[in-house]
C-alpha cells in the first residue's frame, strides 16, 4: 500500500507539473495571394468553451509573432488585420509550437474605413529606417517633397535637390527598384508625385552590398492596392511667383490590371538676385585681382509632362509592370550684372593697376526634354519568399540652348564685345538587371543579382565673338566632348534571423569601363581617354527588434568611388571662361570610405516615436575641388584662377541624429528632427574642422474635423567644406487645407518662407583665392490649389503618379 501510494503521488505530481507548464506559440502571417509578410496583424488565443481572450501578440515587420506563457489546452486562434478576412483555427497546445503558418485573404473593399489603432510613423527593419507616410495625416495634401522632408536625415531644397545628412550622393529607388533618374527627371518626379500616393519611405544611410551607391539610398514605396473601378481627377496649382500648373489624370483598374494616364502643363517664373566678392592673391601674397558683383535675373519657363503606367497581375505569383513618359520644356531668361573689377599686373618691376569694371546684359533660350521607358517582371515561386525579378530601364535627356551677351566696360571702351554662345547635350542610357531571392533552411536567406548599365553622352559648347560685322568662332572657348561607359556589377548577400535578431553579410563586385574624346574647335586632333576600374564592397548589418517595437542596429560598410567624368582624368584639356579656366587631374586616386552606424528607435503607444542614430564616416583620398593661380596667354598677362579636382587626403565626419514624434491624439502631432555633426579634413597639412547642426519642427492639427493646419520651421547652421563654408539657412512655412462634398473637392492655401529668409551662399578661403557670395530667389510666395475628383476615391493613390511611380532610367 505504501508503494502504491508513492507511485500514485508521483503520477499526480507529474501530471500537475505538466498541467502547470507554460508553452510558446510562434508563427508567421503572410498575404495568401502575394506571399508578402504582413506586419501589425493581431493574433490571439481564446478559450474554446466561451471564446474568452487568453493571450495574444502582434506581428513584427517580418510578419512574425510569438505568444508566450500559454498553458496547455485547446484554443481557438484568431488573426485579424484591416483589409483582410479574419482567420480562425482550432489549436491544441501540449508543447512549444515553433512554425505556425497563417495566410490571410484580402477582404471586401469598404467605401470608408476608420482606423482607430495607432501605427508607428517610424520603424526600423534591418538596414532600413522607415517613415510610414500613409499614417502621417499632416502631409496628405502635400507632395513627395513634403513627405521626404519628414524622412530621417532627408532634406529637399528649393530647387528640388535631395540630400541625405547633407550629402547629395544619394540613390533614389522606386518600389524596391533603382530609378536611375537623371537630375531633371528626379525633380519632375518629386514635384508631381502627391504625398497621398506614398505608402512609406525607406531610408538606408549605410547601404549593404545589395546597393551600388557609395552614399545613401532612399526607397519611395507607393500605394499598390487597387480595386475594380475608375477615377478622373482634375486639378490646378498656382503661386504668386507667378506660376500655374493644371493637370488631369485618369485611372482604370480591376483585380488584375490597372493603368494610369497623366498629363500636366506648367508655367513658372524664377526671379533671382545675387552678390559677392572674390580676391586673387599672387604667390608672394600680394593682391592680384579684386572683384565684386551684383546680379539680377528673371527666368520664365514653360513645360509639361505626359506619362502612362500599367500593372498586370498575370496570376497570383506573377507580376508585370511597364511605363513610358516624356517631359518637354522651354525656358528663356534675361539677366543684368554689374562688376567692379580691378587687376594688378605682377610680372613687371612695378605693379600695374588696371580698372576692368563692366556691365553685362545676357539673354538666353533653352529647349530641353526627356523621355523614358521600362519594364519590370517578377515571379514568386512559393510563399516562402523565393522569387526572381527582371528589370529594364531606358532614358533619354537632351537640351539645346543659345545665349547672347553684351559687355560694356566703364573705362576701356576698346574691350567692349558682343558674343553668341550655344550649348548642346544628348545623353541616352539604359540598364538591365536580374535579382534572385532564395530562402534557405534555419531562417537563412540568400539574395544575388547582376546588373549591366550603359551610357553615352555628347556635350558641345560654342562661343562666337562679333568683330565689326563678322562673327568669328572662339576656338579655345568652344569644345566637344563625347563619352561612353559600361558598368557590369554583381552582388550576393546572406541573411540569418534568430527571433528578433537579424545578421546580414554582403559582397559586391563593381567595375566601370570608360572611353571618350575631348576636343577644342581650334584643335586638329582630339584627346582620347580609355580607363577601367574594379573593386569589391563588403558589408555587415546587425539588428534586433523587440515585440514592443524597440529597435537596435549596428552596421559597417567599406565603399570606394572612382572618377566618373572624363574631364576629371586629364590636365591637358582646359575649359575656359573669361578670366579663369578649369582642368582635370590624371593623378586622381580611388577614394575609400569606412561607414560605421549605431541606431536605436522606440515607439511609445500614446506618445509617438523616439529615434537616435550615431555615425562615423572616415575617408581616405576624398575628392574635392581646389582653386589656384596661373598665367595663361589665351586669357591675358595677368594672373588668373583655375580649378582642378584633387584628393583631399583624410577627412572624417562624426554625428548624431534625433527624431521625436509626439502624437497625443489622431488630430494633433508635433515632429522634431535634429542633427549635430563634426566634419574635418587634412589636406597637405592644412587641417580644419567644424561642428554643424540642423533642426526642423513640424506641427499639424485638424480643427473642427474640417480644417487642417500645419506649420514648419527649419534651420541649418553653416557647414564646412574644403576651404569653404556655406551660409546658414532658415525658413518658416504655414498652410491650411480642407475637403468638401465627401472629398470630391479639395482646396489648400500655403504660405512659403513667410519672412523671406531663404538664401543660399558660401565663402571660400583657399590660400590663393577667396570669395564671398549669396543668392536670393522668390522663395516667399502664396500657393493655392484645387482638386476635383469624379469616381472612386480609393484609386486616388495612383491618380497623379502617371508613369513615374515606376523606375525611370
Amino acid at each position: 500500500m505504501k508503494k502504491l501510494f508513492f507511485v500514485l503521488l508521483a503520477i499526480f505530481a507529474t501530471m500537475a507539473s505538466v498541467e502547470a507548464q507554460n508553452f510558446k506559440v510562434k508563427g508567421s502571417v503572410r498575404d495568401a495571394k502575394t506571399g508578402e509578410a504582413l506586419p501589425f496583424v493581431n493574433v490571439g488565443l481564446m478559450r474554446t468553451t466561451d471564446t474568452v481572450f487568453v493571450r495574444g501578440a502582434a506581428t513584427d515587420m517580418q510578419g512574425r509573432f510569438v505568444i508566450e506563457d500559454v498553458k496547455s489546452g485547446d484554443y481557438l486562434m484568431q488573426a485579424s488585420c484591416v483589409g483582410y478576412e479574419s482567420y480562425t483555427k482550432d489549436l491544441k497546445v501540449v508543447k512549444d509550437i515553433k512554425d505556425l503558418k497563417v495566410e490571410l485573404k484580402s477582404g471586401t473593399q469598404l467605401e470608408t474605413v476608420e482606423i482607430t489603432a495607432e501605427k508607428p510613423l517610424y520603424v526600423m527593419d534591418g538596414e532600413k529606417n522607415m517613415y510610414n507616410a500613409s499614417e502621417d495625416v499632416s502631409i496628405q495634401t502635400g507632395t513627395a517633397s513634403d513627405a521626404l522632408q519628414n524622412a530621417p536625415g532627408v532634406e529637399v531644397d528649393a530647387e528640388g535637390n535631395i540630400t541625405l545628412r547633407g550629402v547629395s550622393s544619394v540613390e533614389i529607388w522606386i518600389n524596391d527598384r533603382p530609378s536611375h533618374m537623371n537630375e531633371e527627371a528626379l525633380k519632375q518626379y518629386i514635384k508631381q508625385l502627391p504625398a497621398n500616393a506614398i505608402e512609406r519611405i525607406e531610408v538606408i544611410t549605410n547601404p549593404s552590398a545589395r546597393y551600388s551607391t557609395s552614399g545613401g539610398v532612399i526607397n519611395i514605396v507607393t500605394n499598390q492596392k487597387i480595386t475594380r473601378n475608375e477615377l478622373l481627377c482634375v486639378g490646378v496649382r498656382a503661386t504668386t511667383t507667378p506660376a500655374i500648373s493644371p493637370w488631369v489624370s485618369y485611372v482604370w483598374a480591376n483585380e488584375k490590371v490597372d493603368f494610369n494616364f497623366y498629363l500636366n502643363g506648367n508655367y513658372a517664373t524664377h526671379d533671382m538676385d545675387a552678390d559677392g566678392t572674390s580676391t586673387l592673391y599672387a604667390p608672394n601674397g600680394d593682391t592680384s585681382r579684386y572683384q565684386s558683383f551684383k546680379t539680377e535675373s528673371r527666368n520664365p519657363n514653360v513645360g509639361g509632362y505626359v506619362g502612362f503606367n500599367m500593372n498586370w497581375n498575370i496570376d497570383s505569383v506573377t507580376h508585370l509592370s511597364a511605363w513610358l513618359g516624356a517631359y518637354p520644356g522651354w525656358s528663356w531668361g534675361h539677366g543684368q550684372s554689374d562688376y567692379i573689377y580691378r587687376e594688378y599686373n605682377m610680372t613687371g618691376g612695378t605693379p600695374a593697376y588696371q580698372d576692368l569694371s563692366y556691365f553685362d546684359t545676357v539673354r538666353d533660350h533653352n529647349f530641353w526634354g526627356g523621355g523614358y521607358a521600362g519594364a519590370w517582371f517578377e515571379h514568386r515561386y512559393d510563399t516562402t519568399g523565393r522569387k526572381l525579378s527582371l528589370t529594364f530601364n531606358g532614358n533619354l535627356w537632351s537640351s539645346d540652348g543659345d545665349n547672347e551677351r553684351w559687355r560694356r566696360y566703364s573705362s576701356i571702351a576698346s574691350k567692349n564685345f558682343d558674343r553668341k554662345g550655344s550649348s548642346f547635350y544628348f545623353g541616352p542610357s539604359a540598364s538591365i538587371g536580374a535579382n534572385y531571392t532564395l530562402p534557405l533552411k534555419n531562417n537563412f536567406e540568400m539574395e544575388m543579382g547582376v546588373e549591366m548599365g550603359y551610357s553615352h553622352n555628347v556635350t558641345e559648347m560654342g562661343l562666337d565673338s562679333l568683330a565689326g560685322t563678322t562673327w568669328n568662332n572662339m576656338g579655345l572657348r568652344s569644345y566637344r566632348a563625347e563619352g561612353n561607359g559600361w558598368s557590369p556589377e554583381a552582388y550576393v548577400t546572406v541573411q540569418k534571423r534568430w527571433g528578433g535578431f537579424t545578421a546580414k553579410l554582403g559582397l559586391r563586385a563593381e567595375s566601370t569601363i570608360m572611353g571618350g574624346t575631348l576636343k577644342h574647335n581650334s584643335d586638329v586632333t582630339a584627346l582620347e581617354i580609355d580607363t577601367a576600374f574594379f573593386g569589391l564592397v563588403p558589408s555587415i548589418h546587425l539588428s534586433y527588434q523587440t515585440q514592443n517595437f524597440t529597435s537596435y542596429s549596428l552596421s559597417y560598410t567599406l565603399r570606394f568611388s572612382d572618377p566618373s567624368d572624363l574631364a576629371d582624368l586629364t590636365n591637358l584639356f582646359r575649359i575656359y571662361d573669361d578670366y579663369s579656366y578649369s582642368t582635370g587631374n590624371p593623378n586622381l586616386l580611388r577614394a575609400y570610405t569606412h561607414n560605421f552606424e549605431a541606431a536605436w528607435n522606440k515607439y511609445l503607444m500614446g506618445f509617438g516615436n523616439i529615434g537616435l542614430n550615431a555615425y562615423v564616416r572616415a575617408n581616405t583620398n576624398e575628392r574635392g575641388t581646389m582653386t589656384s593661380t596661373d598665367t595663361d596667354p589665351n586669357i591675358g598677362t595677368y594672373l588668373v584662377n583655375y580649378s582642378y579636382p584633387v584628393n583631399i587626403g583624410m577627412s572624417h565626419t562624426e554625428g548624431i541624429e534625433a527624431n521625436i514624434t509626439y502624437r497625443p491624439t489622431g488630430f494633433f502631432n508635433i515632429r522634431f528632427n535634429a542633427s549635430v555633426f563634426n566634419y574635418g579634413y587634412d589636406y597637405d597639412g592644412d587641417k580644419d574642422s567644424r561642428v554643424s547642426w540642423s533642426a526642423r519642427i513640424n506641427l499639424w492639427a485638424k480643427l473642427w474635423e474640417k480644417l487642417e493646419v500645419f506649420a514648419n520651421a527649419r534651420y541649418t547652421s553653416p557647414r564646412l567644406g574644403l576651404y569653404s563654408l556655406s551660409n546658414a539657412q532658415k525658413s518658416i512655412d504655414f498652410g491650411v487645407s480642407s475637403d468638401f462634398f465627401d472629398r470630391q473637392l479639395s482646396l489648400f492655401l500655403n504660405v512659403n518662407d513667410i519672412f523671406g529668409w531663404s538664401e543660399w551662399g558660401s565663402n571660400t578661403t583657399a590660400p590663393s583665392y577667396q570669395t564671398t557670395g549669396s543668392t536670393r530667389f522668390n522663395s516667399r510666395f502664396v500657393s493655392v490649389g484645387l482638386t476635383w475628383r469624379i469616381g472612386k476615391m480609393e484609386l486616388e493613390s495612383k491618380a497623379r503618379q502617371g508613369a513615374t511611380d515606376t523606375p525611370q532610367m
